[in-house]
């Protein structure tokens, strides 16, 4: 680890006195900390990490999780092919219900866990990670943070399009198309199809041997050009199986990771996402954005259906020279529809359906005051669940369905922040934050003792600044939990979500460089949290499943504009398991990856790519979990192995 440090302080000392002046990261507009109005990074009092399209195109990412692997305090890990987990500064095995997960502003992880590669790669445009932000904008399940998924608008051509195609290994293809038009000097359509199969990586489960995972989309969109604003509608349809195996036990893992597991299973659903957003200067001084959202999920496999209405309207009043105020409220509907009946104890019967329903109004002001700037949020949120809670017995017989309800009316979140422009391309800033979270249904389904409201205190002192070639972007961070949600398999007899009867402390600190030489592009990305529990039962134990240590180091070589080289190496230093909160077991799963890819265009148009993917066929594990059973083999770690070594080839062409 020391040797990899000393590399990361080696480049960035040698290309910081190196001039070459152009584009760089620093001047991104983010939308996400102010919904929709736009920001520049300068200019905002957060911590905030832009991946662009052109690094996504650099480093050849095939989904929204390769595009995300690397970026500061952020862990991606994909158990046993299921959505990517974002986890954001050491959440740990909750993660996603801690991160608010958006598509183009509208929230996508509210009843479900929703696959974020099922969106097309081919239409991302940027996203935007906030980083312990976003409570006051975005409400409940913010205390990770936010990541806004940003996808391409239509472009103002007469006709343009792409056709591409890609094999790789475990025979793997993937295809898309895409045509766009302009229907008049007002109106751009846009239309969008994407489709993959692969047999991936590990190998199927006995009754599912010779089946490949399968997924297709088509995305559809158009925007219509008012005279001070515009109107933009989205939709996209996507119908997926996935094919898992289950956990290996170490001795397996350590033998062959590619075998199946002793159980498995597929899950099928059909997504269907409405996506529109009006936009409107209503005079000098004052601007009007609404959103509104409708998701639905059909799961084939559990034969359930999930469906989300969201509206979310918001105004903003300049009263002064980068001197605003924005208010805003939103509403979320949304509700689970259980189709199949449950046996309980012998009975036959309907679970009731699941439901959630919230509203929230917020207020955002910003006072500008020479080259200080002053930030000020106040949320008022009020969330209403309705669930069944289902009690097993000893030998996992379904004994009892419960039906539950909860109201959550004291949803209070907060942000204050100050940011002082000290030259024309730096800025320091410092932020506090009070983020909160209800056990989501999922949660609550399996919920043991009394429920709180999770609630999270977060400090930042944070700088960017660009000198000569070199970016820098990096802060120092501390959060304090409160009733942290967990799940607890400590007591081998009551596996269970709950509070923590304690408190729990992270500390940290993030560090992100970009060299821009004329061809040649070197990144350093390094992150060290420290999560511990601070009281309670677990006084003194560090946070399971959160490594003190990741780093990302790459380089993007254009021996010419049309030809390009690329690698990227990823480290994580050593866990526990990602429930061992008695640090039970020891430590694992340290290790460093490589990827490399090749891109060369042609003035044609066609573009032709291959990459390797693990390049030396390192062995890990996506998630590490325990399971601590008295029988058998008694208490251990089980493992849910990571990729190995992957090929691919492919094109593309423009027109």
């Amino acid at each position: 680890m020391k040797k990899y440090l000393m590399i990361i302080a080696l480049i960035a000392a040698g290309t910081s006195v190196l001039a070459q002046q152009q584009g760089t990261k620093l001047d991104e507009t983010v939308i996400t900390t102010t919904e929709g109005f736009g920001s520049s990074l300068q200019d905002i009092a957060k911590n905030v990490y832009v991946v662009t399209s052109e690094e996504i195109a650099q480093k050849g990412a095939q989904d929204i999780g390769e595009a995300l692997r690397g970026v500061p305090g952020v862990i991606i890990n994909r158990m046993d092919g299921a959505s990517p987990k974002i986890d954001i500064r050491g959440s740990g095995a909750t993660a996603k219900n801690n991160t608010i997960i958006l598509l183009d502003g509208i929230p996508l992880n509210g009843l479900i866990d929703f696959d974020i590669n099922s969106i097309p790669i081919e239409q991302v445009a940027k996203i935007e990670v906030i980083e312990g932000g976003g409570a006051v904008v975005y409400g409940d399940g913010a205390t990770g943070g936010v990541v806004n998924i940003i996808t391409k608008n239509p472009e103002n051509k007469l006709i343009y399009g792409n056709v591409g195609f890609e094999v790789g290994s475990w025979d793997t293809k993937r295809e898309n198309l895409s045509i766009g038009t302009k229907v008049s000097d007002k109106l751009l359509l846009k239309a969008f199809y994407s489709g993959y199969s692969s047999k991936e990586y590990r190998s199927r489960y006995k009754d599912y041997k010779n089946d490949k995972d399968n997924r297709e989309a088509v995305w559809l969109s158009g925007k219509y050009l008012l005279e001070k604003g515009n109107i933009e509608l989205r939709y996209s349809h996507n119908e997926a199986k996935d094919y898992y195996t289950g956990y290996l036990e170490e001795k397996d893992f350590n033998k062959d990771p590619k075998q199946a597991g002793s159980y498995g299973g597929v899950t099928h659903y059909i997504n269907d996402i409405w996506n529109l957003a009006y936009t409107q200067n209503l005079g000098k001084n004052l601007d009007f954005l609404i959103y509104g959202g409708y998701f639905r999920n059909k799961s084939k496999n559990l034969n359930q259906l999930t469906e989300e209405y969201f509206i979310k309207p918001q105004i903003k009043y300049t009263y002064g020279k980068d001197s605003y105020l924005i208010v805003g409220g939103d509403y979320r509907d949304g509700h689970r529809k259980f189709n199949d009946p449950v046996n309980v104890n012998g009975k036959i019967q309907k679970a009731p359906d699941d439901k959630r329903e919230s509203y929230a109004g917020y207020v955002l002001n910003k006072i500008t005051i020479g080259n200080w700037q002053f930030n000020q949020g106040y949320r008022n949120e009020k969330v209403k669940y309705k669930y069944s809670q289902k009690v097993y017995d000893s030998s996992w017989n379904l004994k009892e369905v419960i039906p539950m309800d909860k109201n959550y009316s004291n949803n209070n979140s907060y942000e204050f922040g100050v940011n002082y422009l000290y030259s024309t391309t730096g800025n320091i800033y410092a932020n506090y934050t009070r983020g909160t979270r209800t056990p989501t249904i999922d949660d609550a389904g399996a919920w043991s003792g009394p429920v709180k409201t999770q609630k999270n205190n977060i400090y930042e002192i944070g700088v960017r600044d660009q000198y000569g070639i070199t970016t820098v972007e990096s802060s120092i961070f501390y959060i304090e939990s409160e009733n942290e949600i967990y799940y607890d398999k400590t007591d081998s007899s009551n596996s269970t979500n709950r509070n923590f009867d304690g408190k729990v402390k992270r500390k940290g600190a993030q560090i992100s460089l970009h060299h821009y030489f004329e061809k040649l592009t070197l990144k350093e990305n390094l992150s060290y949290i420290e999560a511990k529990v601070a009281s309670g039962k677990y006084s003194g134990n560090q946070f399971a499943g959160v490594p003190k240590w990741t780093a990302n180091v790459g380089a993007t070589y254009n021996f010419t504009e049309q030809f390009l080289v690329n690698v990227d190496g990823y480290y994580q230093s050593k866990i526990y398991a990602e429930d061992d909160f008695d640090n039970y077991f020891s430590k694992g799963n340290e290790y460093i990856t490589v990827d490399t890819n090749i891109k060369y265009k042609f003035e044609s148009g066609l573009e032709l790519y291959a990459g390797v993917r693990n390049l030396f066929d390192k062995k890990y594990a996506n998630a590490i979990t325990s399971t601590r059973s008295v029988f058998g083999d008694g208490p251990r770690k089980v493992y849910y192995p990571a990729d190995g070594r992957r090929y691919y080839l492919g094109f593309n062409f423009n027109f």
